[in-house]
């Protein structure tokens, strides 16, 4: 059962909360949030924290005006600084066509870390219960999923953290009668039209009558999969750098390891895995030596010649002058211009063009760039970032790719260029 004592155990034993922690609550006014507050506020100088109250209202409910009234009362009483705002759920949704549960989630995230960086927390608690953990299995069984999205909430995840997500529902409701915690009844929370609702009245319901600790046995499985996910982890550690608006990083030999990786990477830093569609699109071009699967728009992976980009895909035009000594930054090359450089590139240049590879653009005696590029196996996003050198329309220099001998002296101009890439 949840006790103060239980709660500091467990949170211990999945490192949820260390010392000297700055939280920020995410309190909605209902049994699970108000209850969260409530614990980390007796235990924070026991366990040296700092908490602060965060409280939306998404403009949903005509209620929630006064239920965010409600928990600055609360924490008045409490004496914990508390941070209020509101936001229109549904004019967002019908904006960007999402569903209400989506827009809302979308627009109390982005609040919640608006405030987590004005006031300088490294972690944001939301009250999510092993119930809530049940549901989204279901939830996610029912649409398809994979082993690693079955459960979609951990203890910690990322600057998220879910300190109550080892307790059931009533758990939680006998510690807030026991404790005299006042709180709100989101009536919407029984309405079945909702998914998750249907799942939560309708469906486990069913399951308890099979196993009435079906929520015990959920949180059992999903452990399993927890443990297993850092297994994975440990395995899935590909070399890569960052580059631009995205990753660059080696194609391992394992297929499974890869689509694993894209999979992890994308989650991680776009929010949102892509479907098994995109992914199973990805394993079959993987014969190919060079391909791109758009995940959403311009975002994406692109793989050539043993090397893989995950994000924006990559292009872009520049073009500059050069006409003296100076330092230039094409991500990720930093250009550096001089004279006598010893440890650069020497040549007799007073005057030339960098800019990004243009189709048709050929070295001295008239070769193709793009056959050396090929020769020495360029990845085609490469390409299409590479600073070229030339003169009167003729390539002299391209970093790592080519250089023009003749045009190189112990008198003149020295190149240095440096980036970030793998190869």
């Amino acid at each position: 059962m949840l006790s103060i004592e239980s709660f500091i155990e467990k949170i211990n034993d999945y490192s949820v909360i260390t010392e000297n922690d700055k939280i920020l609550v995410a309190v909605s006014g209902g049994v699970d949030s108000m209850t969260l507050l409530y614990i980390l506020n007796e235990i924070k100088e026991k366990i040296g924290i700092e908490i602060f109250c965060a409280t939306i209202d998404h403009g949903i409910r005509k209620e929630s005006k006064n239920e965010v009234i409600f928990v600055k009362k609360f924490c008045e009483r409490l004496n914990i600084p508390c941070f209020t705002s509101s936001v229109d759920a549904l004019g967002y949704a019908k904006e960007n066509k999402l569903t209400l549960e989506e827009a809302a989630r979308k627009l109390r995230y982005s609040i919640l870390r608006n405030f987590k960086k004005k006031l300088g927390v490294k972690k944001i608690a939301v009250a999510h219960n092993l119930n809530d953990l049940v549901e989204n299995v279901l939830f996610r069984i029912s649409r398809g999923t994979g082993p690693f999205g079955i459960y979609g909430m951990k203890p910690v995840s990322g600057d998220i953290i879910r300190p109550l997500l080892f307790y059931t529902r009533f758990e939680i409701e006998s510690f807030a009668k026991e404790n005299n915690i006042d709180f709100v009844v989101d009536k919407t929370n029984y309405d079945v039209k909702y998914t998750r609702n249907f799942i939560r009245h309708e469906i486990v319901p069913k399951f308890k009558k099979i196993n009435p600790a079906f929520e015990v046995a959920v949180f059992r499985f999903v452990e399993n999969l927890w443990e297993l996910e850092k297994f994975v982890d440990k395995k899935i550690n590909l070399e890569s750098v960052p580059l631009l608006n995205g990753i660059l990083f080696k194609i391992p030999d394992d297929d499974y390891v890869l689509i694993e990786f894209v999979r992890r990477q994308t989650l991680k830093h776009y929010g949102v895995a892509p479907d098994k569609e995109k992914l199973d699109r990805l394993k079959k071009n993987l014969s190919k030596t060079t391909f791109k699967v758009s995940f959403w728009g311009n975002y994406g992976v692109e793989i050539s010649y043993g090397y893989g980009f995950l994000g924006d895909f990559l292009s872009r035009k520049f073009r500059y002058e050069i006409n003296a000594p100076q330092e230039i930054y094409v991500e990720p090359f930093n250009i550096k211009i001089g004279k006598n450089d010893k440890d650069g590139i020497i040549f007799n240049k007073s005057s030339f063009v960098i800019r990004n590879w243009e189709f048709g653009d050929k070295i001295k005696g008239g070769k193709k760039l793009k056959e050396m590029f090929v020769r020495k196996k360029i990845p085609s996003f490469i390409r299409r970032i590479i600073p070229v050198f030339v003169d009167n329309e003729t390539v002299f220099f391209v970093p790592g790719v080519y250089v023009d001998k003749e045009s190189v002296s112990k008198e003149g101009l020295s190149v240095n260029v440096k980036g970030g890439l793998l190869f």
